[in-house]
């Protein structure tokens, strides 16, 4: 390995449980260029393989993307371990101020000498324990060229490591204990607050500004399942969110994207328009096709329309997040054949009762007066199979259907078309 020249970091030191630490400034391109990835962990080759495996190639795609192109771009720090060469910890000793209100002098002993330098020879090796794929998409960055003048600081937390056996499980627990109790963020933190994810800023805007999910009309939970107590909402932004992302992502539109660019590639506005749009226009359509819907959208009060169509009698699989989203799924396969419009009127044909197949016993237990989400894909099957728009084999299909409900003597419904 070709040695590094010496580097000097601004760094405070601190200490928690028996780790001492240096929270250092780094450049991003001394980063890129100095950090490697945490295959010195493990004796074993494979095991170090292992851990590169985990590292996804369209995370770190993404976050070179994000380096690159997101002006308000910031990162949370990097853990690296570092062993061999002589770091070396230079605490400032002595403090002066200028200033009218003069802090330095009350600040004790112990505060001073945690603010200082940690020089690095060059001959250290360095690898980051937490942050991989960051360190990846930083990687690739510089590799590929960063127009960034000055160069981004990144905030750096340096552990020290020793390769003995003991060093070598120290430093294994800490990366499994960072990685392990890191929790991601929270799909409703998303829908809420995320101002990148394309589908995230679309759902509020329908929320605040469209007539469809004002209000009470849509559920403030983040997860697919409708609190059997909800009588006013449609569905819950949750499922909406789901619903976006099908939308611009599977449907053949002009439009359509990968789902990773729409997280966290923030559009131009006008662009954000045009998904707005889109998602307006759909909804739309669903109500001039679906008249259950239509009578949602135009209640005034939604209440007694919910209780008609949703309920312990089953009711209409458009009122239900499961419904809404295999309606989806089955719309978006149609859009590679007819235009949008075309496509939600031909699907406009399948049933939409609860209590008739194919729904009962495959997403409608009558008997429990619950919805089942375990036969989902085998629904949307049939339902396309209803619209001559299959694309598997009918005994194959048949076969499926009848283990679902149990039903070894059961038939595929009547195609609709």
């Amino acid at each position: 390995m070709t040695k590094k020249s010496e580097l000097i970091l601004p760094a405070l030191r601190g200490i928690m449980g028996d780790w001492v630490f240096y929270s250092c400034l780094m450049s991003i391109e001394e980063i890129g260029s100095r950090v490697s990835f945490a295959d010195d962990i493990h004796k074993n080759q494979k095991l170090s393989e292992m851990i590169q495996r985990q590292l996804k190639k369209g995370r770190s795609d993404q976050i070179s993307s994000y380096l690159q192109n997101q002006e308000e771009r910031f990162f949370n720090s990097l853990v690296v371990a570092t062993y061999g060469g002589a770091p070396n910890w230079s605490a400032l000793d002595d403090l002066k101020s200028d200033t009218r209100t003069d802090f330095v002098g009350r600040l004790d002993e112990e505060t001073v000498s945690s603010v200082g330098f940690l020089s690095l020879t060059g001959e250290e090796n360095l690898f980051a324990i937490d942050g991989q794929h960051r360190l990846a998409g930083i990687k690739k960055a510089v590799r590929t060229g960063l127009e960034q003048d000055p160069p981004d600081d990144i905030s750096v937390i340096f552990v020290a490591h020793k390769k003995t056996a003991k060093g070598l499980q120290r430093t294994r627990r800490l990366f499994t204990t960072l990685n392990k109790t890191a929790k991601p963020v929270s799909k409703g933190d998303i829908i809420a607050l995320d101002e990148d994810d394309v589908m995230a800023i679309t759902v509020r805007r329908l929320i605040e500004e469209s007539d469809f999910f004002g209000g009470t009309r849509i559920a403030f939970v983040a997860s697919n399942n409708l609190p059997a107590t909800n009588k006013t909402s449609l569905t819950t932004i949750g499922n909406l969110y789901d619903i976006l992302t099908a939308l611009f992502t599977k449907f053949d539109t002009e439009l359509k994207s990968k789902k990773m660019d729409l997280q966290f590639q923030r559009p131009p506005d006008e662009e954000l328009d045009k998904y707005y749009e889109l998602a307006s226009r759909y909804f739309r359509l669903l109500g001039k096709s679906f008249p259950a819907l239509q009578e949602f959208y135009d209640a005034n009060v939604t209440e007694e329309v919910v209780k008609k169509h949703r309920g312990n009698h089953g009711g209409d699989a458009c009122y239900r997040p499961l419904g809404l989203a295999i309606f989806s799924e089955i719309i978006a396969k149609l859009s590679k054949d007819y235009e949008l419009e075309d496509a939600i009127d031909l699907a406009s044909n399948l049933p939409t009762k609860l209590s008739e197949a194919p729904y009962k016993g495959l997403m409608w237990d009558p008997s429990g007066k619950r919805i089942i989400g375990s036969n989902s894909v085998t629904l949307r099957e049939v339902l396309l199979y209803m619209l001559d728009e299959a694309k598997i084999k009918d005994s194959t299909l048949l076969e499926r259907y009848r283990s679902a409900l149990g039903q070894e003597d059961a038939q595929l419904p009547e195609r609709v078309i």
